[in-house]
């Protein structure tokens, strides 16, 4: 299996997170409408899915530069706040874990190579200020008066809806009322990874880019159709993947993952449940959502029984018998990992 980033560029507000397992059913999708993307096509690999994955997609994460050199910055470990200071009195445990909490990333190079200390932890405010660094100072200047809770990368933004009735040719009440969701949008500027681990035998780089700015170009996430999810591919080139060395007894997970059974001696996560839904055709049939599976989000922290685990990049298992509406339908429940 081989690794590649694909960084992108936001063009539009997003109703929808960018994570691993959404990733995967996007593409999944083009594939089924392209059947040129995949060798053998859809059927054949979604088949062997269980066994042998033919693509595992990670969430998407920033790209920043800092001293001259690229970085990234992903969500901060789970259960970090527990890891060592053993010897610390409760007092001083509680100022650490609080001060911890409220940096919600880990800055890491472009090698991946994790270390897990505070000194490579970052708030929002943090990547926001490196940001700031790359742009223009021009550009940059309307960003410098935002006050501090206003400086991250993504914002939230409103955007109003109404159905019209066909009668009044108005809105009204009721079902006709005006209503409003709630996005998030990226400052100008925003760089973002995402980490695609890829079988060589279902497809080759050109192909995965392919899937990925027809993606871009459709939407992704909730709400495409009305102008949101639009993203461009900014690049696609195989990365480096760090090997698990001695020293390493951990996973750290960059998508949502369910792990497998029987591998891991204990899991730091957050729980995650993904009310899946399916898209294309499929979401106009009369089973358009998908049964709930509950997920350790991106961020957990793994520690597996034995050491071969690390012989792979990926973790986790498939999801299957998740959907009514076809049986073929799985979810992505795999993740690519971090030793630490």
């Amino acid at each position: 299996m081989k690794i590649y980033g694909i960084t992108i560029k936001p063009l539009s507000p997003f109703g929808t997170p960018l994570k691993g397992d959404t990733l995967f059913g996007h593409f999944c999708w083009q594939a089924a409408e392209n059947p040129d993307l995949l060798t053998d096509g859809l059927d054949t690999w979604i088949a062997r899915y269980a066994q042998d994955p033919f693509a595992v997609f990670s969430s998407a994460w920033p790209v920043l530069t800092r001293h001259g050199k690229k970085i990234y910055g992903v969500t901060r470990p789970s259960g970090l706040e527990l890891l060592g200071g053993k010897k610390m009195e409760r007092r001083e445990k509680i100022k650490q874990n609080k001060r911890i909490k409220k940096q919600k990333w880990l800055l890491i190079g472009e090698d991946l190579k994790l270390n897990m200390t505070e000194a490579d932890l970052a708030k929002d405010s943090d990547l926001f200020d490196l940001l700031l660094e790359e742009m223009e100072p021009a550009d940059a200047k309307p960003f410098r008066l935002l006050n501090k809770e206003q400086r991250k990368l993504c914002t939230p933004v409103t955007q109003a809806h109404n159905s019209i009735n066909r009668l009044t040719m108005t809105t009204g009440s009721g079902m006709f009322a005006p209503f409003s969701h709630d996005n998030f949008q990226y400052l100008p500027g925003v760089r973002l990874i995402i980490f695609v681990g890829v079988n060589e035998d279902a497809m080759d780089v050109e192909c995965l880019k392919t899937g990925f700015e027809r993606i871009g170009s459709w939407g992704y996430g909730r709400d495409a159709t009305t102008g949101l999810g639009r993203f461009s591919v900014v690049s696609v080139e195989e990365h480096p993947w760090p090997e698990g060395g001695e020293d390493d007894t951990s996973c750290y997970t960059l998508g949502p993952s369910v792990p497998q059974k029987k591998t891991f001696i204990s899991c730091h996560s957050t729980p995650f449940t993904r009310f899946g839904r399916h898209g294309s055709s499929l979401a106009g049939s009369a089973h358009p959502f998908k049964k709930p599976v509950i997920m350790a989000d991106e961020g957990a922290v793994l520690h597996p029984v034995e050491k071969g685990i690390f012989s792979r990049p990926y973790l986790g298992t498939a999801v299957t018998d998740v959907s009514i509406a076809d049986a073929r339908t799985v979810v992505q429940g795999y993740s690519l990992y971090l030793p630490c």
